[in-house]
């Protein structure tokens, strides 16, 4: 598996926050759960992968943000780029004991963690900075999902450690 393949397929990890693995229990103000549901639609994406030797390829995601329960929301989705595809499903919530929102994500590989989400006013990024040796490599990964004015956003990085490599990921969407 190629270093691309290898750190999109974190990539999309970060992105999947799952409710399989969502077991704390959380109750968030009216006001922090009215602002993770208003990101509640259908948001359809298309960024770039950069790679260090100049490469770019374009990648293109849908998303579906749902309603869950106790202030959660979930979502699904599905991103395709050149070298394949990832299916993507999770959610977020405020947690009220940690007095913090989280992401915690899984997708269709075997990557999971937890993303804290910071809270500026009506804006809301999730950040990611972790490394994941699940597969025998050591990758440096640091992402993010941002929630700001009413928009949608994922960053990514991955380095991987042995190698030296890096690519970027860049998808903005629109509802």
């Amino acid at each position: 598996m190629t270093l691309l393949n290898k750190s999109i397929r974190y990539f999309f990890a970060f992105a999947a926050i799952s409710s399989v693995f969502f077991i704390i229990p959380s109750f968030a103000s009216n006001d922090d759960a009215s602002l993770l549901q208003s990101y509640i639609g259908t948001w359809k994406g298309l960024g770039e992968i950069a790679r260090d030797n100049g490469d770019v390829e374009s990648v293109k995601c849908k998303v579906d943000i749902i309603k869950s329960k106790q202030g959660r929301v979930g979502y699904k989705g599905r991103c395709a780029f050149a070298g394949g595809n990832f299916s993507i499903a999770g959610t977020m919530a405020y947690i009220a004991e940690k007095e913090r929102f989280e992401a915690v994500m899984s997708s269709s590989t075997s990557f999971s963690g937890v993303a804290i989400g910071k809270r500026d006013g009506d804006s809301l990024v999730f950040e990611l900075s972790d490394k994941n040796a699940d597969t025998g490599d050591s990758f440096k990964i640091d992402s993010d999902i941002s929630l700001i004015d009413g928009e949608l956003s994922i960053g990514f990085t991955a380095e991987n450690i042995t190698t030296g490599r890096v690519i970027k990921v860049a998808i903005p969407f629109k509802m």
